[in-house]
């Protein structure tokens, strides 16, 4: 049975299943041409390796050198020929911020799933902030990381990777979070009885669990991520205007320019690193966490991937492997160690006991603040006001939902078609990467000439543009969910002939229905970032406004109206908080004791 617990060894990419799929050896002259074959891989993975480590170490030399706040930048240069060039720079920032997200992601995760104290105090405050504009992270964080890195241009890379990582880390917490909260518990049990440290539960039974979910979340938020990247590289901050490398940066100057033929060679080598970064990356780890489904038999259509089988054909990755097995075993019990239970294990209800205190100590906490923030706003500017915000809060929450709504009606049969068929997977995953890496930003212009040609009212047609920014989150959640079946209710379903509305009610949306929420979850707070700029749009000097919290908030923010800002900013969390709650923290609940045992 291929159970998270069986095998932890598959986490060793060259060493894991290299022999998977390769021809048998019968001696004589037979051997040569593999001999040769292994031979020419090994030397273009070594080539590949070099390459990468050459263009890295002169990347990150140029993003720690000298560097002045008050000292004038060298502008973009517009020459298509410097794509590439910007293009290594906004992706390796990318990566970084990746890394960076998936670390707090598993961090947070695994704290708020083990602790009831830190699921109720940590789990709002993410809800806050996932809701709150990133890119009004970067008044604050730009000078900050100005000062901690002073003469360097390090600060404005680190500035930039914070605004990615705060564009993604979100996501992977509230997924690697549903996704602990669903392993089935006699895996944990299992885990418990064989004495597992914390660390061996961590690679033996949690990742593995949920490496599908954390993959295709993943995805979703590199994709995402791309809007934050080009936005934070052209940085307006205290009257300062700073410039990074890099492929947003290029589009500003050549929007500003007038260059539609540059923004064209722009948004054509970002589908080429999109292309990329799927063969080379993404594509693989997609084929590689199969192996943690939760069967008891094989896949009969498993993903494939030609970068991973060059991989496992490798001689060379396969001696490297073997050669720091030592170390690792070495590593993995000095970590036992550190990490080893003290005392009796205990059971998973003791484990979970929710101390009555932490509850009475959020609503306090939290209506202390909300009582001091509303006497604050209506000192400022009266209860009529306040009032009115909240009315418009109610008209950004309908269309949130609906977003919600009609994401999950268009895209929860493209996520099932996509899951259960990794052919359809092979051949659609480049092409959802692609469309969700889109900057949002850069499609409204197009949006706002049809509504202004057609007059579609736009209270409805901004409904659209927030969806265009959230709607990749229930998709690809959904997508992974679907993935994650086990064959074996896959051919239980065909045996029974669960088909149509008896097959989506008995099978499909019991088995999707934890990522669902994740993906609702998580797209609905997407949704409330997106409104404050999808509510009010410009063409020229033509303005579109829908009356909403998000249109409020970007009036507030454009007249420099701090009170005004300050009261939409509270009653956005208000909304959200609300609305996780009372919806989705219940159903999340309702996944776990249904579905997840």
């Amino acid at each position: 049975m291929a159970t998270p617990l069986a095998r932890d060894r598959r986490f060793d990419l060259p060493a894991a299943g290299v022999n998977r799929g390769s021809p048998i050896r019968d001696g004589g002259a037979s051997e040569a041409p593999l001999r040769l074959r292994s031979l020419l891989v090994d030397l273009a993975l070594l080539l590949l390796g070099l390459t990468l480590v050459v263009l890295i170490s002169r990347l990150g030399s140029q993003m720690a050198v000298s560097f002045h706040p008050t000292a004038t930048m060298v502008g973009v240069d517009l020459d298509p020929w410097r794509l590439p060039y910007y293009a290594a720079r906004s992706g390796l920032r990318m990566f970084l911020g990746l890394a960076v997200s998936l670390l707090i992601g598993i961090g947070v995760g695994s704290l708020t799933t083990r602790s009831p104290v830190a699921e109720r105090l940590l789990l709002p405050l993410v809800d806050v902030l996932q809701s709150v504009p990133v890119l009004g992270f970067l008044a604050i964080t730009v000078p900050f990381f100005l000062n901690l890195f002073p003469g360097s241009l390090l600060g404005l890379e680190a500035a930039s990777i914070f605004a990615i990582v705060t564009g993604q880390v979100w996501n992977l917490i509230f997924c690697y979070h549903q996704s602990l909260r669903t392993i089935p518990a006699e895996l944990r049990e299992a885990s418990r009885v064989y004495g597992f440290s914390g660390w061996q539960r961590l690679v033996r039974l949690e990742l593995p669990a949920s490496a599908i979910p954390l993959v295709w979340n993943a995805m979703m938020s590199f994709a995402g991520g791309w809007f934050f990247a080009t936005q934070s590289e052209a940085i307006s901050v205290n009257n300062a205007n700073y410039t990074l490398p890099g492929l947003g940066s290029y589009v500003a100057t050549a929007i500003a320019q007038e260059r539609l033929d540059c923004v064209g060679w722009a948004l054509l080598t970002m589908m080429v690193l999109i292309v990329l970064t799927d063969q080379f990356f993404w594509r693989p780890i997609v084929a590689w966490s199969e192996h943690f489904r939760l069967d008891t038999s094989a896949s009969a259509h498993p993903s494939r991937s030609w970068f991973l089988t060059l991989l496992r054909e490798s001689g060379g990755l396969r001696r490297l492997g073997l050669g720091l097995q030592g170390l690792g075993d070495r590593l993995q019990r000095r970590f036992n160690r550190l990490s080893a239970r003290r005392g009796p294990a205990r059971s998973g209800s003791q484990r979970r006991s929710d101390p009555r205190w932490v509850n009475e100590l959020v609503l306090v906490a939290g209506g202390v603040g909300l009582v001091v923030a509303f006497e604050q706003c209506v000192r400022q500017l009266g209860p009529g006001e306040v009032l009115q915000v909240f009315g418009l809060g109610f008209l950004t929450l309908g269309r949130a939902m609906a977003v919600v709504g009609l994401s999950t009606l268009i895209f929860l049969p493209l996520a099932v078609t996509i899951g259960l068929r990794p052919r359809w997977a092979a051949l659609l995953q480049p092409l959802m990467l692609m469309l969700a890496s889109i900057p949002a930003n850069l499609l409204f212009p197009f949006f706002t000439v049809v509504f202004l040609a057609t007059g579609v009212p736009f209270w409805i047609g901004c409904v659209p543009l927030m969806a265009m920014g959230a709607q990749w989150y229930v998709l690809f959640n959904a997508t992974a969910g679907a993935s994650s079946i086990p064959n074996d209710l896959r051919e239980m379903a065909k045996v029974f002939r669960l088909r149509g509305l008896l097959g989506w009610r008995r099978f499909l949306l019991p088995a999707m229905f934890g990522t669902w929420i994740t993906g609702a979850v998580t797209a609905c707070g997407a949704a409330w970032n997106a409104s404050i700029v999808a509510e009010l749009v410009t063409w020229g000097d033509q303005r579109l406004v829908a009356p909403g919290l998000g249109s409020y908030i970007a009036k507030a923010t454009a007249a420099g109206q701090q009170s005004q800002l300050a009261l939409g900013l509270v009653v956005m969390a208000v909304f959200v908080v609300g609305i996780n709650r009372l919806v989705w923290r219940p159903l999340y609940h309702f996944s776990e004791e249904r579905y997840g045992a």
